[in-house]
């Protein structure tokens, strides 16, 4: 932590030199001037909102408010100009005497040159490119304010699936962008922060060997303050990301920050969303018919109850009858309803943020402070997190200019929910608390007079909830440091010289707390993380941009990179503890350290060219040269290129229509390669951290086979696709449909027995993807005077394919894997992409359950099948934005089609009596058993006499022999608790009825805004003011899993399909504050 603060002061020390170098060119000069004053409308007195009025003496801007109001400061003679995409630019000069203006504003079919930001932070026309690019405005992403910048991006770009994972808003996010690239090794894109590429490293998640064990860490990019986002650019394929190299293999999203208005006066934007969080899932599967116990007996003693707190196989549930708790006390046997989800508390998120910023001809600031402070649903968890972020530009001269960017941020994340089989998962923990226990027993007996931990049958792997949340404990610290400079020579107006050198650095410190008594760490355990990353990326780029006759215009661009990033620290563990009251690493017996230093380096080289003819035709190509530290010498070079094309048809045949305004088709080729982690190409020794006979000894630290030959991994893709927009630009779609093959996967796989390693490193496998992407937006109400309507609908179907793997594999490669529950999620060739491998039913030719003819449970079939696969056949999104006056509401759904989940919460469930499927048969069971007793019959008796009434299962019964087999019908009843408890549980191997459809529809934002019109704003002494209703996942509005988000899962790896002990997702409801200065 010293380092840290050293760095701090570093930090504030670089702000401060920047604020001298840069600030005294702001002088603000005290003139005569007004305020102008008016309405904008187009030629059908529509109002237009967000059209942007420039001062172009002062650089003072303001934009129009929802209802086409505006205010502006001149003076008499400036020159005024109203400006927004599809409209024709206007003008008009200030005159004292007429302070109310009102502008009408006509629709222009040559306005289409909308500039999207692109590789290497290139700002282009969209009609120039021959891929796919989708751009998201800073104001679309912030309407609900997601904690988490990137979850706000869900069911608006087609082809980009986002799962937010179960860690909350402090959790890491898993990004998807056409699918996956890679079998097994990283499939999330490249984040790329105005120019500059950022580690956006998971630094723990569920079910990996990291430090987090069970809980997850977070990334990078989740900590990105929303209010600082101006747009986030996705670019989806090679095409679009080739000049990026190998770090951009899976799709690239740009963040471009905002940066300081063209206005001489000091702005203060101020930005306050405060929301209470609650849960969004709850049980809605679950039976509150029948109480705990077994074999439909109430508990009688306190053993009894201690032994039945988890089964929900006891009597119905009766207030007027008695039974005896697990601590001995007696208690009316009646139902608690909600009896796990009160657990939970409400929740709240602060998140303000205050900027500054001002502009003079030659130089623009913008700083910005952020404050966020959120409380976890889960008990004790909470996040505290500042960001301050500066960034300036300065023109020195006609010909140089310099960018300067800087953030800081400090976060501070108190005890996050343990995840998926961690033996803290409360979701885990809870599952099947039978329905007469009110959980906040548990909160007076989780430990005995000497602080001891109490045993509530739970065993090491489900520890007591309370345990867990008050005496156990996990904090993270992180000091996040970025720097860049980005400096331009304009030698001529054809030829510029781009310079950048960035680094960012981040501080991790993690501790995990267990006391003496906890099952599973008995002594005691202490776990210490202090880890590094840093990554520093210098990079050249020259351009050259000429218009060489009337009908061509040509620019080069050629340019070099290094980027390098590195991981050092420490990974800490201690048990045992001998000073008990101290938590400090000297107060443990037993102590182990494990250092680390991991580099890695990509030097690279490319060039980009382009040809336009007569403003119609457009056509690039690119190439790249990337070498990487990661890959042997002899194949740690590789080059690929990239070829496009984009045609406005509209304008090379000149073609006029009422109906199509724009037409547009773009074809492209392309290629890109992708490395591997460091290490893995020698075998490297280190010592054992514990010591045998007093003496450390070596060790082989690898696994893995060291390759001889292995490649870069490269995907060739091809996309084809078109833009059309039609009357007036009113309604735009665009189509893509693209495919490509990613061969020489670089996979572990099995190795043989006699080379003493389990696993060795190999090119093996092809995975190809397919697919469709469609976007349809538009204002189809804005010829209303009253009502503005704008909407926007998105669709994307991908097909991920294991075309081959190495024989060595076998039938299939592993991804993830529910160990006790037979379960695989794998690549297999031939299948989808995350195939679910597991047991069946067997079941005769008509696919019915073959049930053993004894005792009517279902056999298992021992050949493995596909149930199922993790990734969905197909995503959209539908956003709208109704304006009426002053008002706005705005929505946005996202949808997901067709993946499968295998629920284990759901598996325990039914194994302890808790889903509502285990009701079916009870009732009679439980007369039948009564009626036996009452008759002194035995059960084989009961059997023989055909009486037994209870739970039918579905099925059907060999009549016949093995070799010819007659299949009847099943009628006979059995008992519903034997039944469910000997498939549904863990061991059984049958995943098959816990396989539901993954399929949701789900109202991810809901907004309703009031703007002030320009005239208040004015009486209030402000710019400009809005205030807003907000709902964060409100509702689902259709799913099937019962009990859980569809959207949960097991973790943020390659294996998807996997849910355990999910915890309830959150939804926010609170209000937006917007106030301009």
């Amino acid at each position: 932590m010293e380092e840290n603060l050293k760095t701090t002061k570093v930090f504030y020390g670089f702000i401060f030199l920047l604020l001298l170098s840069i600030l005294p060119g702001y002088v603000f000069a005290q003139v005569s001037s007004f305020s102008q004053t008016g309405i904008i409308a187009d030629q059908n007195n529509i109002k237009l909102p967000s059209v942007t009025v420039l001062n172009k003496k002062t650089k003072q801007s303001v934009v129009s408010n929802v209802a086409g109001g505006y205010s502006i400061k001149v003076n008499a003679g400036d020159t005024i100009q109203f400006s927004m995409t599809g409209y024709r630019l206007l003008t008009m000069t200030a005159n004292a005497a007429r302070k109310s203006y009102n502008v009408v504003l006509r629709e222009s079919v040559e306005n289409l040159k909308d500039v999207v930001v692109t590789a290497l932070n290139i700002k282009r026309g969209e009609k120039e490119l021959g891929y796919s690019v989708t751009q998201v405005s800073g104001d679309d992403i912030n309407k609900a304010k997601e904690t988490n910048v990137i979850n706000s991006l869900s069911g608006k770009v087609a082809g980009l699936v986002i799962n937010s994972g179960a860690g909350g808003p402090a959790g890491s996010s898993r990004v998807i962008i056409r699918g996956a690239t890679s079998i097994t090794g990283n499939n999330q894109p490249l984040y790329v922060i105005d120019g500059i590429p950022m580690d956006n490293s998971n630094y723990g998640q569920v079910g990996t060997d990291q430090f987090g064990g069970g809980v997850d860490m977070g990334d990078a990019i989740s900590a990105i303050n929303p209010d600082d986002v101006e747009t986030i650019t996705v670019l989806k394929g090679p095409a679009a990301t080739a000049l990026y190299g190998s770090l951009a293999g899976n799709g690239v999203i740009l963040i471009t920050t905002k940066k300081g208005t063209n206005s001489k006066e000091l702005g203060i934007d101020f930005n306050s969303t405060n929301t209470i969080e609650t849960q969004l899932t709850k049980y809605d599967d679950v039976q509150y018919l029948y109480g705990q116990g077994r074999n439909q007996l109430i508990p009688v003693d306190q053993a009894q109850a201690f032994n039945s707190l988890f089964l929900n196989f006891g009597a119905r549930l009766d207030p007027g009858v008695n039974y005896v708790g697990f601590d001995g006390v007696t208690r009316p046997y009646a139902l608690v309803e909600d009896n796990i989800q009160n657990f939970f508390r409400t929740g709240s998120s602060f998140n303000n943020t205050i900027a500054l910023s001002s502009s003079t001809e030659n130089s623009s600031f913008r700083f910005s402070a952020a404050d966020l402070r959120y409380k976890d649903i889960v008990p004790t968890s909470d996040i505290r997190r500042n960001t301050y972020t500066f960034s300036g530009r300065s023109k020195f001269g006609s010909k140089f200019s310099l960018d300067v960017r800087a953030t800081y941020l400090n976060e501070d994340v108190n005890n996050r929910a343990g995840l998926g089989d961690s033996p803290s998962n409360i979701g885990m923990n809870f599952n099947g608390l039978a329905n007469n226990i009110d959980q906040e027993l548990f909160k007076t007996n989780y430990k005995n007079a000497q602080g001891d931990y109490l045993d509530w049958g739970g065993g090491q792997f489900r520890i007591n909830p309370y345990w867990v949340i008050n005496e156990m404990y996990n904090k993270t610290n992180k000091d996040r440091l970025t720097g860049a400079l980005n400096a331009t020579y304009q030698f001529t107006k054809a030829f510029s010289i781009n310079a950048k050198a960035a680094t960012d650095i981040t501080f991790l410190d993690y501790e995990s707390y267990r006391p003496r008594t906890t099952p599973g760490a008995l002594g005691g355990q202490l776990d210490q993380v202090n880890q590094r990353y840093t990554t520093n990326q210098v990079e050249v780029l020259a351009s050259y941009t000429k218009q060489v006759s009337k009908d061509f215009n040509v620019s080069a661009r050629i340019g070099g990179s290094i980027n390098e990033r590195i991981r050092k620290g420490t990974n800490s563990s201690f048990s045992n503890m001998i000073v008990l009251d101290a938590i400090s690493a000297t107060s443990y017996l037993d102590k182990v350290v494990v250092p680390n230093d991991i580099p890695r380096q990509i030097r690279s080289v490319y060039g980009l060219a382009t040809v336009g003819f007569k403003n119609y035709l457009f056509i690039d190509a690119s190439i790249r040269r990337d070498e990487s530290s990661t890959l042997p010498e002899q194949n740690n070079t590789y080059t690929y290129p990239s070829l496009s094309s984009s045609f406005v048809f509209t304008d090379a045949f000149k073609i006029k229509s009422n109906i199509l305004s724009f037409g547009k088709l773009r074809a492209s080729v392309a290629e890109v390669g992708n490395d591997t982690d460091p290490f893995l190409l020698d075998l490297y020794y280190s010592l054992n951290q514990l010591p045998f006979n007093g003496a450390l000894n070596g060790k082989v630290s690898s696994r893995i086979i060291p390759p001889l030959d292995l490649k870069p991994t490269r995907t060739r893709s091809y996309e084809f696709g078109t833009n059309l927009k039609f009357f007036k630009n009113r309604i735009n779609f665009d189509a893509s449909y693209y495919t490509s093959d990613s061969r020489d996967q670089i996979n572990i796989v099995p190795a043989a027995l006699s080379s003493g390693f389990p696993q060795q490193l190999i090119n093996a496998g092809v995975i190809s993807n397919r697919g469709l992407e469609l976007l349809l937006s538009g204002s189809p109400l804005s010829a209303n005077s009253q009502i503005k309507w704008d909407m926007s609908i998105n669709f994307a179907r991908n097909i991920s394919k294991i075309k081959s793997l190495s024989d060595r594999v076998g039938q299939y490669l592993t991804l993830s894997e529910a160990r006790w529950a037979g379960l695989r999620v794998v690549a297999k060739p031939g299948e989808q992409y995350g195939t679910m491998m597991g047991y069946d039913f067997l079941r005769d030719p008509n696919g019915n359950v073959v049930l053993n003819s004894a005792s009517l449970l279902p056999i298992i079939d021992p050949q493995m099948k596909v149930l199922g696969k993790g990734v969905f056949d197909w995503t959209g999104g539908f956003t709208s934005r109704v304006s009426f006056r002053n008002f706005s509401l705005n929505a946005a759904v996202d949808v997901k089609y067709g993946a499968d989940l295998f629920s284990m919460t759901n598996l325990f469930m039914h194994a302890r009596g808790s889903a509502m499927a285990t009701l079916e048969g009870r009732a009679e069971w439980i007369a039948s058993e009564e009626q036996r007793i009452g008759e002194k019959k035995t059960a084989a008796q009961w059997q023989a006499e055909g009486r037994v009434r209870g739970f039918v299962p579905q099925g059907v019964i060999n009549t016949g022999t093995a070799a010819n087999p007659v299949y009847t019908t099943n009628t006979r009843a059995m008992d519903p608790t034997l039944y469910w408890q000997t498939f549904a549980t863990d061991g059984s191997n049958i995943a098959t009825p816990f396989v539901y459809k993954a399929t949701y529809v789900k109202l991810r934002e809901l907004t309703l805004t009031y703007t002030l019109t320009a005239a208040f704003s004015k009486q209030l002494g402000i710019k400009g003011a809005s205030f807003g209703l907000v709902a964060r996942n409100p509702f689902i509005i259709y799913k099937d899993v019962p009990n859980v988000d569809p959207d949960s899962n097991y973790n943020n790896s390659n294996g998807q399909g996997l849910e355990y002990g999910s915890l309830p997702t959150r939804r926010g409801w609170g209000f937006n504050l917007n106030a301009k200065f």
